[in-house]
């Protein structure tokens, strides 16, 4: 590899167009993308994307919406001739639909959505989407997608029997962390705002953090290294969500996520909601060489914000590869970035249950522990993918196909009292007033002789009663373990209060119980674990009620 000394000396103009291979990938696979001076690559083709996609989850009494999407037909046209859908549940029933289409597509992005209707069918079903296509004057047919790379695996929808836990109780689940098709350049792409709403709601969704790339919200349309002095995709993030949001839930809340140095002068990611004005942040992008300095610091990103706007710390352990800290200066949120006034707090859970998340919550307890209140937050980085997705493994070499991070299978879920809209989901989430999870929820409130505190709150008391509500579905099995931790900031740990197994494990509970913290200043917090199996476990994190005595 080249030094920096040796690049100084050298007209370096033409390496330019490999600095994206540093990158990583996580959308669907943009496949016509080429190094100019290396052209090879073993995925490109002469067609567009093709592209089928739905929800990983339905709820009860939805049809499903299938997505089929077409891109860059702009530069390779083709006859769409028909388009046939084989539906398959585990129990081997089967549903064989097939629509004549008949239509020429020479969009740069052309989209349909198709409702299926999935009623003879239960639990875990298989989609096979068969698209007959000619293009450059040949006959051609794939299944889900035309990767020449791809391992052309079905989707999987699971037809839930019940609504997510906790929605007749209130609870509202969201994704704060989604890239949609604002986000478009040479390896990657999203998925269009009205299909994200409306897979959104068949999927349970009340709300999406739209949280395109600062460094892609800035250029101009269909181009990923110029910059558009009118801001003309920012401008219309927000006019398409005005315009959907009047359709009621799931409601998008327009945002960004923001590239910003740290203590460090490193690049870290802050999710940025609901705040009017666009704030540039292009350290990370890879538009050029070596300039790898943001605009702004986090501190200067925090002073900018709108009050009904927040910031979040964007999955702030994350372990960047060594090119990526090297050549974009990636590195991770310090406890000085955490504990700045401004940051509600930190988006830990992304896409699972990883080491990630984990060095997260360690690193969020001891700011806790400090008598710092700051919040979790859950989210999946999802980059327009609602089932599975081809990530680029080695740009023009090799792809992955996963089925995470998806759209909505790490949520924020909130209670409210109120009706939704972005200004009330704003303001429980600064509050604290929330949960993380993939599948159960828990809620605790504390009472005493005349109030009752619940999430993000305070109260003062010595013998409290802590009453607790857990909620689980067949979808992610029986409630198995929860745990009551309590935070003395005296001693500077964590203490379990309880830790009850259910030994007959159901889906519903409400346990109570009383505490005496005379002279203990602190907070309580609780975990939930469902389970299906020995091996598959659904957990939820509440954030915390503090104890001020």
């Amino acid at each position: 590899m080249l030094t920096t000394t040796a690049i100084q000396f050298m007209k370096i103009q033409p390496l330019l167009d490999f600095f994206p291979f540093f990158i990583p990938f996580l959308m669907y696979a943009e496949l016509h993308y080429r190094f100019r001076l290396f052209p090879f690559s073993r995925y490109y083709r002469k067609e567009p994307e093709i592209i089928a996609d739905a929800p990983y989850r339905l709820e009860p009494g939805v049809k499903l919406p299938l997505l089929l999407l077409v891109k860059d037909a702009h530069w390779f046209p083709i006859f769409l001739e028909s388009v046939e859908i084989n539906l398959i549940d585990k129990q081997g029933k089967q549903k064989n639909i097939s629509y004549q289409k008949n239509i020429t597509i020479k969009d740069r992005w052309w989209y349909e959505i198709i409702h299926l209707d999935t009623n003879e069918l239960t639990g875990t079903c298989s989609i096979k989407v068969n698209f007959n296509y000619t293009v450059r004057n040949q006959r051609k047919s794939c299944m889900n997608d035309n990767s020449l790379l791809s391992e052309s695996k079905p989707l999987l929808t699971y037809l839930s029997s019940l609504p997510l836990p906790g929605i007749d109780h209130g609870w509202f689940w969201g994704d704060l962390h989604y890239h949609s098709w604002l986000t478009e350049d040479f390896a990657e792409f999203g998925a269009p705002l009205d299909a994200t709403r409306e897979i959104a709601k068949a999927s349970g969704l009340s709300f999406v953090g739209l949280t395109d790339h600062s460094y892609d919200l800035d250029d101009k349309p269909g181009s990923w290294s110029e910059t558009d002095p009118e801001k003309n995709k920012w401008k219309q993030l927000w006019s398409d969500t005005t315009e959907l949001n009047k359709d009621g839930i799931p409601i998008l809340i327009p945002g960004e996520e923001v590239s910003a140095f740290n203590s460090k002068n490193k690049t870290v990611h802050t999710l940025v909601l609901n705040h009017p004005e666009f704030i540039p942040g292009s350290g990370d992008g890879a538009e050029r060489w070596f300039r790898t300095q943001s605009e702004f610091s986090i501190r200067e990103v925090i002073k900018q914000l709108h009050p009904n706007s927040i910031a979040i710390a964007a999955h702030p352990r994350i372990t960047w590869r060594r090119l990526q800290r090297f050549l974009l200066n990636r590195g991770q949120w310090e406890t000085l970035d955490m504990e700045q006034e401004g940051i509600s707090g930190f988006q830990i859970l992304n896409g699972n249950f990883d080491d990630a998340f984990h060095e997260g919550l360690k690193q969020w307890i001891r700011l806790l522990l400090t008598g710092k209140k700051k919040f979790i937050y859950g989210g999946n980085d999802a980059h327009g993918n609602f089932n599975r997705y081809l990530q680029i493994k080695l740009p023009m070499l090799s792809l992955h196909d996963h089925r995470s991070p998806i759209m909505g299978k790490c949520k924020t879920g909130i209670c409210l009292s109120e009706e939704a809209s972005i200004k009330t989901i704003i303001r429980a989430l600064k509050q604290g007033k929330c949960v993380v999870s993939n599948g159960p929820v828990v809620k605790i409130e504390v009472r005493n002789q005349s109030s009752c505190f619940t999430l993000g709150e305070s109260v003062n008391c010595d013998n409290i009663r802590v009453v607790i509500d857990s909620i689980s579905s067949p979808e992610f099995g029986r409630i198995k373990e929860l745990v009551l931790l309590f935070g003395d900031m005296e001693q500077k740990e964590e203490r379990t209060l309880l830790c009850y197994q259910f030994e007959k494990k159901k889906y519903r509970d409400r346990y109570s119980t009383e505490f005496n913290l005379s002279n203990r200043r602190g907070y309580i917090r609780a975990q939930l674990t469902a389970s299906l199996s020995f091996d598959r476990e659904f957990i939820c994190y509440t954030n915390p009620i503090w104890i001020n005595n």
